[in-house]
């Protein structure tokens, strides 16, 4: 008989999400405020991924323009280190894309 190791009992601090971006500007995806991305725990590393073909945008306060993740150049971001657990997305050109979030609970 085989012994059953998965962990079901508390909390798990690790994130995965998909999201297909598609609107020019930040939030707009539920209600034009909201974040696209809402982890509820503290994060300690988080990774951006463009899993499309569109230049994408991000922000972490659904106003200003940190970064962007441009298939051609950069199309995934390593964030280590860094407190962040809203993040929002806009399309800067090209086609939707769909943007992958994963993240890793603080120690």
């Amino acid at each position: 008989m085989a012994t059953d190791h998965r962990i079901s009992l508390g909390r798990d601090y690790n994130f995965f999400g998909k999201k297909l971006i598609s609107s020019a500007t930040f939030g707009s995806v539920v209600d034009g405020y909201y974040p696209d991305f809402l982890i509820t725990f503290p994060v300690k590393s988080f990774s951006l991924y463009n899993e499309g073909t569109g230049v994408l945008e991000y922000s972490f306060n659904g106003f200003t323009v940190h970064g962007e993740l441009n298939p051609a150049t950069v199309s995934a971001l390593l964030f280590d280190n860094r407190t962040c657990n809203k993040i929002w997305f806009r399309l800067k050109s090209g086609s939707n894309s769909i943007v992958r979030v994963d993240a890793w609970a603080k120690e």
